[in-house]
């Protein structure tokens, strides 16, 4: 995937994680701190303009929270063909599984 300079001058996108209809979800990496991210890549050709007051109003709101149980909102970078959010990198596996496993266990 080409990436544009004001992210890929500071951040480099690893494997994929997950899918979305709108987005695909990769791990990234900060070239500065080596901290890792869950980047959140959304191609604008694919959204509508609902869809983009949709967006827009995603980023508001995961901006605001703040708790240590929900993943945290970094950084939103926006480019011409593309946006990106980057969260917090949650490794472990999925929470749907966890949640099952926790199900069966009482």
């Amino acid at each position: 995937m080409p990436q544009s300079s004001k992210f890929s001058n500071r951040y480099a996108l690893k494997e994929q994680l997950g899918k979305g209809a709108f987005s695909v979800v990769y791990r990234c990496v900060d070239s500065m701190t080596n901290y890792e991210y869950a980047a959140k890549v959304i191609k604008k050709e694919k959204l509508s303009q609902r869809d983009l007051m949709k967006l827009e109003s995603e980023a508001s709101i995961c901006r605001k929270l703040d708790h240590p149980n929900i993943v945290k909102l970094h950084f939103v970078i926006s480019e011409p063909k593309v946006h990106y959010f980057l969260f917090d990198l949650v490794t472990g596996g999925e929470l749907f599984d966890d949640l099952v496993t926790r199900e069966d266990n009482y």
